[in-house]
């Protein structure tokens, strides 16, 4: 699933191609990907698209009335930037047209959603009500972090991927993200001190920083708006290793399932 590196690099590429355009008509070949739009197709047709932003995996495209249109990729979604005239893309599930441009989502799972509801209930109607801070605009503090994860039980990794907690983390930035810290994510969280905490924290910011300064992770499905890899893959250190030598001590990495995803840790390097 594209997690907030992927989800904020084709955000940062639909800023400029989508705001000040003007939405036309939104074309769906699988119904379940577009039920929470069609009803309020309509009530964007002719509306000028004032803001594309993230809020943790979602993306978010804002209308001068009010309304907002949601994506979320969700397991295999892509958002590819196209002209009006270009021929349908593989997989094509849902083609959304302004004027200029055609967005047009792929996705080969068909589970990813398209929402279309009014500023006011948006956060409600499509679950971002219930996502937690966002990690890298500031919002969250390494103190704010240690007073959020201490004493919680279980998992690290779990605690990582609650998006109540901390939003748009996922396997691939948890796993990193622990691996920068020295911490193993099955370690038990309530067994960490603030000093590990604040290390926790610094490791995941970390992890999330470069994926976006690299466009993302691109293993199997994740392309940006303009249909390029991003290069974040040719960084990982142990997210997709597991079996392969640790690139700072050389020991075998170890893959096991945390919080029902697969991990892969070193177990010298992290304890």
């Amino acid at each position: 699933m594209p997690e907030l590196p992927e989800v904020e690099t084709i955000v940062s590429d639909l800023k400029p191609v989508l705001t000040g355009r003007f939405f036309v008509d939104l074309i769906g070949t699988h119904e379940n990907s577009i039920l929470g739009a069609m009803d309020n197709v309509a009530a964007i047709r002719d509306a000028k698209v004032i803001e594309v932003f993230r809020r943790g995996k979602f993306i978010n495209i804002l209308f001068e009335n009010e309304y907002v249109m949601t994506i979320h990729l969700r397991m295999s979604g892509r958002i590819i930037s196209c002209d009006l005239s270009d021929e349908a893309l593989r997989f094509e599930r849902t083609r959304i047209d302004f004027n200029g441009v055609s967005l047009r989502f792929c996705d080969v799972r068909k589970f990813g959603k398209v929402w279309i509801a009014k500023t006011a209930d948006y956060e409600e109607v499509t679950g971002i009500s219930r996502l937690g801070v966002e990690p890298l605009n500031g919002d969250l503090s390494v103190s704010g972090f240690i007073k959020m994860m201490k004493g919680r039980k279980g998992a690290v990794k779990k605690w990582l991927l609650d998006q109540s907690k901390v939003a748009g983390i996922g396997n691939i930035y948890a796993d990193e993200g622990c691996f920068y810290a020295g911490i193993r994510p099955g370690t038990k969280m309530e067994n960490l001190g603030e000093k590990e905490l604040g290390k926790l924290f610094e490791g995941v910011i970390k992890a999330l920083k470069q994926g976006v300064k690299n466009r993302g992770t691109s293993i199997s499905d994740f392309q940006d708006a303009y249909g390029h890899r991003g290069k974040n893959q040719e960084l990982l250190y142990v997210y997709g290793r597991g079996g392969e030598k640790c690139l700072e001590c050389e020991k075998v990495l170890k893959r096991t399932v945390v919080a029902g995803r697969g991990t892969v840790y070193c177990e010298t390097c992290q304890s």
